[in-house]
């Protein structure tokens, strides 16, 4: 693991669910470390970086509390016979789970997942919902939730999916939920589409982002209102400042932040020859992405433009000063990189890469990136 920083010019320059594929592949137990350190908070080892959970399935979508005291994450349960993903809480330093709340939103006899979890500034969370069949394909239902505390069960919908916001294009699903204000949530719409690039390959899942929308939480049934500018967005953030959302975009290395009030969208920073940008998060004037790495913006001939995407490395930039520094890990990509409220951690999902020869040839080898992942926690550089 290595950590770099560079001095970067001024910004400018021009300008299908994975809940599916939650629901087909089943879940795993998990649980951040053995039995035996029931109750810690401490990590099983805390050699940096950290690793926080150990799961034969997939911990995705972390998320701090607003003081910095734990993190909010999905947790997948291959050990049920339902194959839910629940939501687990953290300490924020690491060790055993303090919460995990499974049968959301239906019970043991569905396929229920809760992703996307999103914390308030007032101590609840904001996240989405999804259930089907034990034996389905795809989530019967999809809903945009809030609860008063983070204990998903006592939830109220705000919006449920498929739905076209105003303005914008139909969206199928969720990602990258975040308040905006303490009535307002701000999110990317997505697509959720699967594809076989051969008839023996492994069924390939992906999100094409269909824009920005914002949605308001004390209008239960609402349409979302889509910000224009947006269309296949691959990340949203917010400040704290109601007034101002941050975004990227597929095939693009800058990020944008549009004004509400006036609609001006400025470029407050462009990561340039470091590669494409995407999956932002935002504390004060700290902004943490994923940057580079294994990423593809193509133009399919079934699905349109689409960013297929296997993580990259993870950058933090000061956005008054413009300086750049990354984690590089020539063993790991990452995914939804979360920023600590303070900009002094990181928790992201961490995908394993093995090397592999494929031939004879000095040079004929191929890359495999795990389908599954853990959390890992860092110290932001």
């Amino acid at each position: 693991m290595r950590i770099r920083s560079t001095k970067s010019p001024a910004a400018g320059g021009l300008g299908v669910s994975l809940l599916a594929a939650a629901l087909v592949l089943g879940c795993g137990h998990s649980e951040p470390f053995p039995d035996s350190n029931y109750g810690s908070e401490n990590p099983f080892d805390d050699t940096p970086p950290v690793r926080l959970t150990y799961n034969t399935a997939a911990d995705r979508g972390a998320a701090w509390l607003p003081d910095g005291s734990g993190i909010v994450y999905s947790a997948q349960q291959a050990s049920r016979g339902d194959a839910d993903v629940c939501l687990a809480v953290l300490p924020a330093t690491g060790g055993s789970q303090r919460d995990l709340w499974c049968d959301v939103p239906v019970g043991p006899d569905r396929r229920d997942a809760v992703e996307s979890g999103a914390p308030g500034p007032e101590g609840g969370i904001a996240f989405l919902t999804a259930d089907g069949t034990p034996l389905g394909v795809n989530p019967v239902r999809e809903v945009i939730a809030v609860a008063p505390t983070l204990d998903p069960r006592g939830r109220a919908e705000v919006r449920t999916f498929p739905v076209t916001p105003d303005g914008g294009l139909p969206e199928g699903t969720v990602s990258f939920l975040r308040w905006l204000d303490p009535t307002r949530l701000v999110y990317v719409g997505a697509q959720f589409r699967t594809k076989m690039h051969c008839p023996t390959c492994t069924v390939d899942t992906v999100r094409i982002g269909q824009g920005v929308s914002v949605i308001a939480t004390d209008q239960p049934g609402g349409s979302p209102t889509a910000l224009p500018g947006t269309a296949y967005a691959t990340g949203v953030a917010t400040s704290g400042n109601p007034d101002h959302v941050y975004y990227t975009l597929a095939g693009d290395t800058r990020v944008y932040r549009r004004t509400l009030s006036s609609g001006v969208t400025d470029i407050v920073h462009d990561f340039g020859p470091a590669g494409v940008v995407r999956d932002i998060s935002l504390a004060g004037e700290r902004l943490a992405a994923v940057v580079g790495g294994r990423v593809h913006f193509v133009v399919d001939p079934l699905f349109g433009p689409v960013q297929w995407d296997s993580g990259g490395d993870i950058h933090v930039v000061n956005l008054s000063s413009g300086e750049d520094s990354f984690i590089q890990s020539e063993r790991m990509l990452f995914r939804r990189p979360a920023i600590s409220p303070g900009g002094n951690a990181i928790v992201a999902e961490g995908y394993g890469v093995t090397i592999i020869r494929v031939s004879d040839a000095p040079i004929d080898f191929d890359t495999l990136v795990s389908k599954t992942s853990d959390l890992y926690l860092y110290g932001a550089p």
